[in-house]
């Protein structure tokens, strides 16, 4: 059986990005479980502190921020959410840079809910004319 990340490395070594659905909350409020993610394929010596990236960790793929690079060439990641760093890794773990992300489909529908109720309650309690 394929893993995802193996079908997400097939994706970028074409040359385009990959999307997925985020799992989780390590990487809330800025990543939310079930957001729609896009990966890019990165060279390692680009990455930042800051960067999200995602990484073949011993808990599974896990999109995480950089925290730190230390000299030796170990990245440091922590999820935004998350009470300590994860396990330091090599470049060779890394799987891509997540440059994009789209709420989900629920979020968009919970935030039209809210405009509606917002919108009828202004409606109400407007003095009429």
């Amino acid at each position: 059986m394929i893993d995802a990340a193996t079908v997400i490395e097939e994706v970028l070594a074409t040359g385009n990005a990959a999307r997925f659905r985020a799992r989780g909350d390590s990487m809330h409020p800025s990543i939310r479980s079930n957001d729609l993610l896009e990966v890019e394929r990165v060279d390692p010596a680009s990455i930042r502190r800051g960067d999200v990236v995602l990484a073949r960790l011993s808990r599974g793929l896990t999109a995480h921020r950089v925290v730190r690079i230390t000299r030796e060439g170990w990245f440091i990641t922590r999820g935004d959410n998350a009470p300590g760093d994860d396990e330091p890794f090599t470049a060779g773990a890394i799987v891509g840079r997540v440059r994009a992300r789209r709420m989900s489909p629920v979020w968009f529908a919970m935030r039209r809910a809210f405009r509606a109720l917002r919108k009828r309650a202004t409606a109400t309690a407007s003095p009429r004319s």
